[in-house]
């Protein structure tokens, strides 16, 4: 007899309630897609300037056969009054959260650029001296500090999602409901790189400190707090296939020999989300076709 383990939807998110932050483009609608296209409402959340209300549209007609949906809501979310303001709202609609994907994130490289690697010392002080302090900060409110507050702000649905009766004894974690899941990127794990990264990488490998100090603070409730570190993947960060991409001559350097797809990352999100990973706490997983195994020993 086939175990009840395989013979339910290891991977079914269908009837789940999501929220990912930046969610009108890149990665951020790539993770909205896979989890309408498998049957879970989704907030996507950003800037007011954002084509917000063209993507639900479309999210709504890729949603009609599955039975997901979705609804768009604008914020700031290096604003912490803007996150209270946002998880207010959604508290209005909803009585948990099951998925608070932080996915909302900003590069700022040096106004004057420079090849890191082969620069001279003048050239490259230059360089690394034309970052703003303003920059800085700016990327950390939204590649770290946002991840914060909003995994903060929302933790009482997520953890309503959690301990949600399933029925037989069962509750939400079991299927892996109340998670958060960070976006930050394998720019955390190496240091060697041919454009200046810094205030990026050093913000990305901050969360993946916070993805740990945040699960063990939720751990009582099991809120699960989990990361994702994507690789080269096509969004307005690094466009992919564009001429003049910084990182188009890397690709071949990567052992998957491609950039990443939205199915790589909705997948693991998916993984993630759902019973397949609701035994998974407190890690960051790498999504990079093994781009970080030889990243630190090339550009």
């Amino acid at each position: 007899m086939m175990s009840s383990l395989y013979s339910q939807n290891l991977f079914s998110v269908n009837g789940f309630v999501a929220v990912v932050t930046g969610g009108s483009s890149g990665l951020g609608f790539m993770i909205a897609k896979g989890l309408v296209l498998n049957g879970a409402k989704v907030y996507i959340v950003d800037l007011p300037s954002a084509a917000i209300e063209e993507r639900v549209a479309a999210l709504n007609e890729l949603g009609r056969e599955s039975g997901g949906s979705t609804q768009g809501l604008p914020c700031d979310v290096s604003n912490k009054s803007e996150i209270a303001s946002l998880a207010a709202s959604i508290s209005s609609q909803e009585t948990r959260v099951d998925v608070l994907v932080s996915n909302a994130g900003i590069r700022r490289d040096p106004p004057i650029p420079c090849d890191v690697l082969k620069a001279p010392l003048s050239e490259l002080q230059a360089s690394m001296w034309s970052s703003q302090d303003s920059h800085w900060a700016s990327t950390f409110a939204i590649n770290t500090t946002a991840h914060y507050f909003l995994s903060v702000a929302f933790l009482p649905l997520l953890e309503a999602a959690s301990r949600l009766d399933l029925g037989n004894g069962r509750q939400g974690r079991s299927e892996g409901r109340g998670v958060v899941i960070m976006t930050s990127s394998c720019a955390s794990m190496h240091n060697v790189t041919n454009v200046d990264l810094t205030s990026y990488a050093t913000s990305k490998a901050a969360t993946d400190h916070l993805v740990k100090l945040l699960a063990a603070k939720f751990s009582r409730f099991y809120v699960r707090v989990v990361g994702i570190n994507p690789g080269f993947v096509p969004s307005n960060m690094n466009p992919v296939g564009q001429e003049g991409n910084m990182f188009s001559s890397l690709f071949d350097r990567v052992p998957a020999k491609r950039a990443g797809n939205e199915e790589d990352i909705a997948g693991t999100v998916l993984y993630l989300a759902s019973r397949a990973g609701a035994y998974v706490d407190g890690i960051n997983l790498c999504v990079d076709g093994g781009r970080i195994l030889l990243a630190n020993g090339q550009e």
